[in-house]
Parts: C-alpha cells; sequence; structure tokens
C-alpha cells in the first residue's frame, strides 16, 4: 500500500496461482512449507481473488488460512470476484448467496476486504430488467462493498452513474482493447473507493491462442504516467483506490511494480534476484533479493 494524501492505493494482480512465476517469481527452490500467496504480500498489497468466480464453495478455512498467509503485510487487502452464477450463467441459488457470505466473514473481520467485484460480459446491456437486479444484488450482499464491472457501452452515461451511486455500489474503470461497443476507459469514483482494472490492449491473433489474445499486453511508461494521472484525479472520492493488473501474468507483475514506483520515486522496489534478471525494465527501479535476504527467512 502506499499513500498519497489522504488516499490509500493498494495495487497487485489478479490470482497468484501462475506458472510464469516458477523458479521467477516464487523461489526456484520451494521449502516445506512454502506458501506462494505468503510470498506474493512480501511484494505487493493487494491481489483480486480470481477461483471464487469458477467456485462459490470456498469456506472460511480458505480464507483464515490467507489471512495467515497476508499477515506479515499489515496493509494487505483482498478483493474477490463474485461466482459466475451470479454474473454470467445467471443460475446462482439462495445457498450460493449463503456459501459467499461465509466465506467472506473472516476477511471482512479481519478488516482485509476491500470488496467485491461483479464483471458481467459484454451481453449484459443497460436494460430495466439489468438494473433491477444490480438494484436487488446490492441489497443481498449488503453492507459489503460492491464494485461492477460492465462492459457494453449502454453502461456509459451519467444516469447510470447516478443509479449506482444511490444503491451504494462502485463502477470498475475497466481498460479493455478498442472494441465496438465496449465501455470506455473511465475514471470515476465515488462514496470512498474506485477500482481499476488493468485488462491488457492486445488484438487477438485468429489461429495463435500461444499469443494470449488481448490480455498479452505490457503497459508502457505512457501508460502508467497515465493510470497515475487518472488515480489522483479519483483522490478526492476516494480513499481507498484499488489498481488490478490482469494482463499477461509476468507483465502484470511488472506493471503493479512500476505504478509503485511512479508514486514513490524516492523508494526501490524489493524483488526477487531472479525476476529482475527476466524482466530488464526492473533494473531501473528496484533492488533484487536473492534467498539469503530475511523476506526469504520462512521458507528456510
Amino acid at each position: 500500500m502506499f499513500a498519497v494524501e489522504e488516499s490509500k492505493i493498494f495495487a497487485g494482480m489478479g490470482g497468484w496461482e501462475f506458472g510464469a512465476f516458477d523458479k521467477l517469481f516464487y523461489p526456484p527452490e520451494i521449502r516445506k512449507g512454502f506458501r506462494k500467496l505468503e510470498h506474493y504480500s512480501q511484494f505487493l498489497d493487494n491481489v483480486e481473488i480470481n477461483a471464487t468466480f469458477y467456485n462459490a464453495a470456498f469456506d472460511p478455512e480458505h480464507a483464515r488460512r490467507w489471512l495467515e498467509d497476508v499477515a506479515a503485510n499489515k496493509n494487505f487487502m483482498f478483493t474477490v470476484k463474485l461466482f459466475r452464477g451470479f454474473t454470467h450463467t445467471f443460475d446462482a441459488t439462495n445457498e450460493d448467496v449463503r456459501s459467499v457470505r461465509r466465506f467472506l466473514e473472516p476477511l471482512a473481520a479481519s478488516g482485509k476486504l476491500g470488496g467485491l467485484v461483479m464483471q458481467f460480459p459484454h451481453s449484459f446491456v443497460n436494460t430495466p430488467e439489468h438494473r433491477n437486479y444490480l438494484q436487488q444484488f446490492g441489497r443481498v450482499f449488503y453492507p459489503y462493498r460492491v464494485f461492477v464491472e460492465v462492459r457494453h457501452v449502454s453502461w456509459n452515461n451519467p444516469l447510470v452513474y447516478n443509479f449506482l451511486q444511490e444503491n451504494k455500489l462502485h463502477l470498475v474503470n475497466v481498460d479493455l482493447p478498442p472494441m465496438k461497443q465496449y465501455m470506455p476507459f473511465t475514471t470515476e469514483a465515488w462514496n470512498g473507493a474506485a477500482y481499476f482494472r488493468m485488462m491488457g490492449r492486445g488484438k487477438s491473433v485468429a489461429g495463435h491462442p500461444e499469443l494470449g489474445g488481448r490480455s498479452n499486453y505490457f503497459y508502457n511508461k505512457k501508460n502508467i504516467v497515465d493510470l497515475h494521472s487518472r488515480i489522483k484525479r479519483v483522490q478526492p472520492a476516494a480513499g481507498s483506490t484499488f489498481v488490478v493488473f490482469h494482463n499477461v501474468a509476468d507483465n502484470a507483475l511488472v506493471n503493479a511494480l512500476q505504478l509503485r514506483q511512479h508514486f514513490d520515486r524516492a523508494k526501490q522496489a524489493h524483488v526477487p534476484d531472479n525476476f529482475v534478471t527476466a524482466a530488464d525494465v526492473l533494473h531501473r527501479f528496484t533492488e533484487s533479493l536473492n534467498e539469503r535476504y530475511p523476506l526469504f527467512a520462512h521458507a528456510s
């Protein structure tokens, strides 16, 4: 977490289980008892839990174990991507609601729950029925903070923003590749919080899934400067701002570290030496660490 004036900014990624990180970001030799999230939390202050999108059955024990993993970072915050039964297939049950609430309780009680993230597909357009659905949903998960990501451009108007505010819902400022009828990259915040989801601006190449599709994008210095400016603009309305990078994993980590450094230029970021070697841009503003550094003492 880094603070600017009275605002707290939490930068991180969507998830922490990435094969690309093995032997680069995570130690090359895993010792007994090693926990990836514990390691992750030594370098970043936020994670958006993505596994909860695919399964509503996570229980409070999962939450408590993850809280133990991040205990050494007093600034660490979780945001939770909601089960797709609520946002895509629309077949979630009352038991799913109860299951999600049980899972959230330990996170909320610890003060480390930043909020729920509802990511709707492009097909979820602005209609009276869909607005009513959002209104009901806000009530179902009250008092948790709910961030709503809508991708169809029909939601991009001031009346929608007023509707969300009145129902204590927050708009996700989502950065997407330029596509027809998709939401532009907004810069909105109200009721004390802002959320930026950086999805990448790459182009899908037919027949080449190995290229990573639209998420295969590295935010360059100009992009980071623009994001920094947007975060500054929402500060008067946002005591807490969450910035989550969802571009390809290694790019996401580098971009999150770049953003942190852009806000605190006097402080060098600590990064595992293997990752600094793999990502040359990090040499400019990081101090590499090896496994003998105290940060890794838990793994011995």
